[in-house]
């Protein structure tokens, strides 16, 4: 298995535990809402590297199974759905977690900033079904 379709699976996993962590109760027991802030802008910045790896892990598979090398995100998500590896549900929401991902990059107001973070535990879901699919076609 190619280095970085593990490096992505590794960092879904830690993804995904910060994604679904109750920062609510979390922030009673801390008592301190600078650390909830603190792993807030941990989620988001773990979303932004988990996405970047998730569709360069895809890209390294599609280069192994079907000779593709695309080069875009966009590109490689399509190729990725148009080759029956994923459903059109997860191609738009993969689609959209790359959106989400470059807005974080550039997100200036809370709000914006807020409604992203209320998608992530979504995003953990999708990018566990991609380990899935890429570890079961690697194998």
């Amino acid at each position: 298995m190619d280095m970085r379709i593990k490096a992505f699976q590794e960092a879904t996993t830690s993804f995904a535990y910060l994604a679904r962590l109750d920062l609510v109760e979390l922030g009673k027991k801390l008592g301190d809402e600078r650390l909830v802030d603190g792993i807030l802008n941990g989620r988001a910045q773990k979303f932004e590297y988990t996405t970047e790896l998730c569709w360069k892990a895809i890209k390294v598979f599609l280069k192994e199974k079907e000779g593709l090398d695309e080069a875009s995100p966009k590109k490689v998500i399509k190729t990725y759905y148009l080759g029956s590896y994923t459903t059109e549900d997860d191609y738009l929401l993969l689609l959209d977690a790359v959106e989400d991902r470059n807005r974080l990059s550039h997100v200036y107001n809370a709000e914006t900033f807020n409604v992203i973070l209320a998608r992530l535990p979504g995003y953990a879901a999708l990018f566990e079904r991609v380990c899935v699919q890429l570890s079961k076609d690697t194998e």
